[in-house]
């Protein structure tokens, strides 16, 4: 009887201490001004799994956004929660991580809804597809030499990820408002474009890529691309601002949206020049990109 209630006492101190280590409620959760709407502002930023507390702390004290889509968080992201008071939810074993000014309802591991106001609810998502095998890298090295290859490749590296968040999409887009963050690890068919290939960009392809080419189909509007069309003139590389031999720059970061979400602002984040927010501190090998919306 001993050992049993030994158990049983082990596995709720278990699960008690597992809930509170995935999940902190912040002490009073902003809302939007009642029945005008309001600007709120998002984040979605790959922090790199090495970049120090101190540097990722300090990037969204100093951009103080309303909602992060944090990748690579691995449990910083509750040490910065904690230290800045956002609500939170993640897991110490799980690369993405939220954190929000407004109260958070869990739905599953990338879906959230946030609660703007008593009437205005998003869902958010946050995903991390698979870096590897990255299909720009497979060009560059002569892996893949035809526009279907690529497709294909890609298709087949992200497909069931891919296809459980469109299962998840697919329920909502019609009737309700939705923002999509994350490190895609693959191009947008917005950049890929004829016009780049024809200018001798990315290798000549032109490219439909499979999320992005899905998510347009649905109704989801890339951010950046909305405000910048020209993938030319801006090309808002995400991926890197490390700089080596035989690197392939491109844009694999994003913030998408749909419903009555309407998109103000939009910048990338990092250490050089090609950033719009320039911080000196920055350690992360993505660029990160912050976007004011109004609802």
């Amino acid at each position: 009887m001993k050992n049993i209630l030994y158990i049983l006492i082990s596995f709720f101190f278990i699960s008690c201490t597992s809930e509170v280590s995935i999940f902190s409620a912040c002490d009073s959760p902003q809302r939007l001004p009642c029945c005008d709407g309001g600007e709120f502002s998002v984040l979605t930023f790959n922090r790199l799994e090495s970049t120090s507390l101190n540097s990722s702390l300090r990037l969204i004290q100093d951009l103080n956004p309303d909602i992060v889509g944090l990748q690579e968080s691995y449990g910083v992201g509750l040490d910065i929660a904690t230290t800045l008071g956002y609500c939170y939810y993640g897991d110490e074993d799980s690369s993405v991580a939220f954190l929000s000014k407004y109260e958070i309802d869990y739905v599953n591991e990338n879906h959230i809804r946030l609660h703007l106001s008593e009437d205005e609810v998003i869902n958010f998502f946050n995903v991390h597809f698979t870096a590897f095998p990255y299909q720009p890298y497979q060009i560059r090295d002569g892996e893949l030499t035809t526009v279907w290859q690529i497709e294909h490749e890609s298709e087949e590296t992200r497909r069931d990820e891919f296809q459980a968040l469109l299962t998840d999409l697919h329920s909502l887009i019609k009737d309700e408002e939705i923002i999509l963050v994350g490190d895609f690890n693959e191009p947008s068919h917005l950049d890929w474009t004829l016009d780049a290939a024809n200018q001798g960009l990315n290798f000549g392809f032109e490219v439909n890529w499979p999320i992005s080419s899905n998510l347009e189909l649905i109704g989801m509007a890339d951010a950046y691309r909305e405000k910048y069309a020209n993938p030319i003139q801006y090309p808002g590389f995400t991926w890197t601002p490390f700089q080596s031999n035989n690197e392939v720059h491109d844009r694999i970061d994003f913030i998408y949206f749909s419903g009555k979400i309407e998109l103000q602002e939009v910048f990338l984040v990092g250490p050089d020049h090609f950033s719009d927010i320039v911080l000196d501190y920055y350690q992360s090998d993505h660029r990160a990109i912050l976007a004011r919306f109004r609802f």
